[in-house]
């Protein structure tokens, strides 16, 4: 008997889109043009070669680029329900990040503690409720696939981790705020193929 591919009644939630967008790294060029729909609670991978600007497209997405003297952006991204253009200069970069996470190829854990790293973002958001920081923290490091590993070692530096584990910690500190959109710049293309499976 062959099977059958069901598909939801309903078509897929438009989260997030770029419009047009060009980026410039000083004169140069990197993106042209690019329109693409990023739909809500769906998967949405970018393929290509390297140096194509797969990497370049994600930084626009929460304003990384903004960090780095001579870069420019042209065209739009909107962020739905609420159709703000994130690009927009009158949006602020920080509340972009906290909407929309990011975890790049290399684990980058701040210089703090487990517990800190993954509580860094609500607490820039001013979250004061240590009982709701706790209970986030330890869903966050759930989620990730490492608490069993890191529950008795809170206080410890984030550095003294492996790097399998370093990686799935920056998850889970992307995971603590609930973002809207994750960005997963080849999150695992450094690692074993252990701490790849478990991520």
């Amino acid at each position: 008997m062959p099977s059958t591919i069901t598909y939801p009644d309903q078509p897929p939630v438009l989260k997030a889109e770029s419009k047009n967008l060009d980026f410039y790294y000083g004169d140069f060029k990197a993106l042209k043009g690019v329109s693409m729909p990023v739909y809500e609670n769906r998967v949405t991978a970018l393929i290509g070669p390297s140096g194509c600007g797969k990497s370049t497209y994600l930084r626009c997405f929460n304003r990384m680029h903004d960090l780095y003297p001579g870069h420019r952006y042209d065209g739009k991204i909107e962020l739905h329900p609420d159709d703000v253009n994130i690009l927009d200069a009158s949006v602020d970069p920080i509340e972009v990040r906290m909407r929309i996470s990011m975890v790049f190829q290399k684990p980058n854990p701040f210089p703090k503690s487990i517990f800190e790293n993954v509580a860094y973002g609500l607490r820039v958001r001013g979250e004061k409720s240590t009982t709701y920081i706790e209970d986030k923290v330890e869903a966050a490091l759930k989620g990730s696939a490492i608490w069993n590993e890191v529950k008795d070692r809170m206080s410890e530096p984030a550095t003294n981790l492996s790097g399998g584990q370093q990686q799935r910690l920056c998850i889970a500190r992307s995971l603590a705020t609930d973002p809207e959109i994750i960005l997963f710049d080849e999150p695992t293309s450094a690692l074993d193929p252990i701490a790849t499976g478990s991520i």
